[in-house]
């Protein structure tokens, strides 16, 4: 099965997003997240993502984060569909991932908890996993921006010696991005903007609009990004705030145990 392409943006204040121009598609999600208000569309076969898209551009409503994943192919089923969502300390947080990540359903080496997954996905209980490891963190004291990049760099290595993998992972309060190292799949990249009004001709097409001026940040499959967009480098971890990178991390190293 081709694998999803996902694009999410993140804006210092919210902005109005419109989808003007979609792809030949089988399935759609978008998920918008409002003073953390959060709302979730999904869409199966072509004529209903059109249909979701042509709604929400005449819709619009403000948002500060707006995340979206292309399906070229029909999931098996609409819980599947991407971007994945819960909540956190009361925070809604989303996850996109490709990869199938082989041995994540074991338990005892990857605990969820009580983050259960609804669906039978491995991205989705990826994501359980790290909602769990998340709370672990949070139960340790308030975490700060070094620490959050720290545990998800770390788990995102972990994964990766499962298989190559990408994901796009909203806390709640900051942005994650992590390309794998040793993979197929097609890599993320970057792209910051200033704007009031912003149009922006990718692999779909869009409309950002807001009365006051903003930064915001839009982390993507490659493809659908322009020619000045930054990929994201093999095993690298990137933290984004306020629509800005924050920091990086490089890939991290385990010890390998020699019989």
């Amino acid at each position: 099965m081709k694998s999803p392409q996902f694009l999410s943006i993140v804006t210092s204040s919210p902005v109005k997003v419109r989808l003007t121009n979609l792809p030949e598609i089988q399935a759609l999600g978008i998920t918008t997240v409002c003073e953390s208000n959060l709302q979730r569309f999904t869409a199966m076969d072509n004529n209903r993502a059109l249909g979701l898209a042509e709604y929400l551009a005449e819709n619009p409503e403000e948002t500060e984060v707006w995340s979206a994943a292309f399906y070229p192919e029909l999931p098996l089923e609409a819980v599947e569909i991407q971007p994945y969502s819960r909540a956190q300390r009361g925070l809604p947080c989303l996850f996109s991932q490709v990869g199938e990540l082989p041995g994540i359903e074991d338990g005892d080496r990857f605990p969820v908890g009580d983050q259960w997954p609804l669906s039978c996905s491995p991205q989705e209980r990826a994501f359980s996993l790290l909602q769990e490891r998340m709370r672990k963190l949070w139960s340790e004291g308030r975490p700060d921006a070094e620490m959050k990049l720290a545990l998800i760099a770390d788990y995102a290595g972990r994964l990766n010696r499962l298989s190559g993998h990408h994901f796009i992972h909203w806390d709640g309060e900051l942005l994650f991005a992590y390309s794998g190292n040793e993979t197929d799949l097609e890599p993320l990249a970057y792209q910051s903007f200033s704007f009031r009004e912003l149009c922006l001709n990718l692999g779909v097409d869009l409309e950002l609009s807001s009365d006051d001026l903003v930064t915001g940040v839009i982390v993507a499959s490659q493809s659908l990004l322009g020619d000045e967009a930054i990929p994201i480098n093999p095993g690298n971890t990137l933290c984004f705030k306020q629509g800005q990178l924050f920091e990086q991390c490089e890939p991290v190293s385990f010890w390998e145990r020699v019989e």
